[in-house]
């Protein structure tokens, strides 16, 4: 058995007073707070088979002339990425977070370029790649 002083119970009992949270995606109380971010990350499935997901994409685009709003159409997306990779795909609508594009295979820096220089509605620092 293992002896414990009084204080050191006393010590381990008590809860801290405040505890820093976590962020994995930026480390200990992250001034971050994940919007507007897009994260691509890598799912093993079975094998060495995977999933490639992107997260976090707008559904709507500001165009930086005229300002106007207009709403980004996934399956466009979804049809040159398929075709530019030679993968197969599927789009998963979400409540909580949005629509979500799944790709065969594990091409998380590809599509990354694809998404900032391709389609123009994001931009580099919007991007987080998970895992590589």
């Amino acid at each position: 058995w293992l002896k414990v002083s009084f204080d050191e119970k006393q010590a381990l009992s008590q809860k801290p007073a405040q505890m820093e949270a976590f962020d994995a995606s930026g480390g200990f109380s992250s001034k971050d707070d994940g919007r507007g971010k897009v994260h691509i990350r890598m799912q093993q499935r079975n094998g060495r088979k995977s999933w490639t997901t992107v997260q976090g994409f707008p559904s709507h685009a500001k165009l930086p002339k005229s300002g106007r709003t207009l709403p980004v159409d996934f399956d466009k997306i979804m049809k040159a990425l398929k075709k530019s990779f030679q993968t197969n795909g599927t789009l998963i609508k979400d409540d909580e977070h949005g629509t979500i594009i799944q790709l065969q295979g594990d091409i998380r820096k590809e599509v990354a370029e694809f998404l900032i220089e391709g389609t123009g509605i994001i931009t580099k620092e919007q991007v987080m790649i998970h895992g590589s």
